[in-house]
């Protein structure tokens, strides 16, 4: 919506104006439109970077995130 607002905004008219303008183009399916794409993009990044992360705690020898502790060896 940001973009089509700096793309198609008309030479002294107010924000407000314009964007009841280009909702009426685009509708209520066009606001929401590439919004499930964009979640399985972000969630794909998200998961990935928090296999990175837990994978290098691992190697280092430090628990995961949310994992426990380990237990001491009792003597």
């Amino acid at each position: 919506m940001v973009s089509k607002l700096n793309a198609n905004r008309q030479p002294g008219e107010a924000f407000g104006a314009s964007m009841k303008r280009i909702y009426g183009e685009i509708g209520p399916a066009g606001l929401w439109n590439g919004l499930p794409v964009r979640i399985v993009m972000i969630g794909t990044l998200t998961g990935m970077q928090w296999l990175l992360y837990d994978s290098f705690k691992l190697f280092v020898g430090l628990p995961t995130t949310g994992g426990l502790a380990p237990e001491e060896e009792k003597k």
